[in-house]
């Protein structure tokens, strides 16, 4: 799946402005990264996240093996 770099302004909240979307990839970042594949444990987990609109896509390659992982959400 390919996504064009879409850039899409959101309501903030009371913890720090930061949305919805923002706050579920920190999570991504702080608990999932052992790669499932190589058991390679990325401190830095940097995960990216897309969107079309009506999907968003949160994705993390393994620096190590590049195996990816990919978490897809469906808006509206």
């Amino acid at each position: 799946m390919t996504f064009e770099p879409e850039v899409r302004e959101m309501a903030t909240n009371s913890m720090g402005g930061s949305t919805a979307l923002d706050r579920l990839r920190r999570r991504y970042e702080t608990t999932e990264k052992k790669c499932p594949a190589c058991g390679y444990v990325d401190h830095g987990a940097n995960w990216t996240s897309r969107t079309d609109g009506r999907r968003v896509v949160y994705r993390h390659v393994c620096p190590s093996c590049d195996a990816s992982r990919e978490h897809t959400f469906r808006l509206g």
